[in-house]
């Protein structure tokens, strides 16, 4: 899998909202979205609207990239999303919501 710039992760991120699937972890639809009072729907406005501050992280365990988008939830408070991009499958996979 190869590392995205910032940039190039954002394109894709937009573009697979668009024409491709979302899923989200277990973790992140009983955890994390629920002590964030996070819907899904905050989750897609924070990845739209959002940015890619940092460089991805690997993750050794999983062998992929994940991407953090610091956005805002619709009622414009602070979302920040953990998500992978699996661009054979044109598919975001949220990990977490903080």
């Amino acid at each position: 899998m190869n590392k995205l710039s910032p940039d190039e992760a954002k394109r894709l991120i937009l573009l697979i909202l668009e024409q491709g699937t979302t899923e989200f972890s277990a973790h992140c639809l009983h955890e994390s979205m629920p002590k964030r009072s996070a819907t899904t729907v905050d989750v897609v406005n924070a990845l739209k609207a959002g940015e890619i501050i940092r460089e991805p992280e690997w993750s050794e365990e999983h062998q992929n990239w994940k991407y953090r988008v610091e956005g805002a939830d619709t009622e414009g408070d602070d979302l920040k999303v953990n998500t992978v991009i699996i661009e054979s499958d044109l598919c975001l996979f949220i990990v977490t919501v903080f």
